[in-house]
């Protein structure tokens, strides 16, 4: 294992004809805030003087458009009726928000034994607490068929907000980035399977099985998926499990990602 010990960088590399970046943050840093971004795949570890230790060392990708990057296609008139009454649906919502109270969640301070993993982008994936610590239950779910207070909850690095109004019955919108998942396992005991996707648990945790309807805004492709998992998504709204993606126009891969909305009434 080897503790970070560089000062604050932004290294650009050039190799044949493709553009690498380092992600910018200092030791410093580091020690008082856990990183939006780091090399692609790092995990790192809080010692006990809360110093970040690399369990696994990132590495660099290219500055280069995505092979999933399409096109909108042009819709069909009936597609085009339901985008609209979507996007009808999607102001009410925020219009309907606008007298709700606005929080912006920032990620944890790091802590002794605190683990972070960063995903095939480099954006974090997960941040898991020790298991002796009484504040785990900081990032953990709530239970099944319930989610935050109305208002709107903003965080991550990506704009992500989720918009809850009402209390016994009402509307979800999350709005932000989406992601893979490769979990076997839901939070029901049920074996995952293509077409589930997963949730912020600590913000919305809607009941097993809930229809929810997710757009991929890069091409305006969207599909109802069933949510059979939660996770912690410090930077995504929605997680779609394995090659569900291909339902949104995608390929799956470690490095996928895409900017999304999901929506869905309790």
């Amino acid at each position: 294992m080897k503790i970070l010990s560089f000062g604050k960088i932004a290294a650009v590399f050039l190799v044949g004809s493709q553009i690498f970046a380092s992600p910018i943050s200092s030791f410093a840093d580091q020690r008082s805030s856990i990183p939006d971004k780091m090399l692609a795949g790092t995990v790192i570890q809080y010692d006990e003087n809360n110093n970040p230790v690399y369990l696994k060392t990132g590495t660099t990708l290219p500055l280069q458009i995505s092979a999933n990057t399409t096109l909108h296609k042009a819709l069909t008139p009936e597609e085009q009726s339901v985008l609209d009454e979507e996007n009808k649906m999607v102001q009410g919502i925020l219009d309907e928000a606008k007298s709700l109270p606005f929080i912006h969640i920032d990620n944890p301070e790091p802590q002794p034994g605190m683990k972070v993993i960063y995903d095939g982008e480099g954006y974090l994936k997960d941040i898991i607490y020790p298991q002796d610590q009484k504040t785990i239950e900081v990032m953990s779910a709530l239970p099944q068929n319930s989610r935050k207070a109305p208002g709107t909850y903003t965080y991550g690095a990506h704009n992500n907000s989720i918009t809850i109004t009402g209390t016994s019955a009402g509307k979800v919108l999350g709005t932000g980035r989406g992601t893979t998942f490769t979990d076997t396992m839901g939070d029901n005991d049920n074996n995952m399977k293509k077409g589930d996707c997963a949730t912020k648990g600590e913000i919305d945790n809607p009941r097993f099985n809930t229809v929810i309807s997710v757009r991929n805004l890069d091409n305006n492709i969207v599909y109802d998926f069933k949510k059979n998992d939660n996770g912690t998504l410090p930077d995504a709204v929605i997680d779609i499990w394995k090659d569900g993606v291909s339902y949104l126009g995608l390929t799956f891969s470690s490095t996928l990602s895409f900017s999304g909305r999901y929506y869905y009434e309790f």
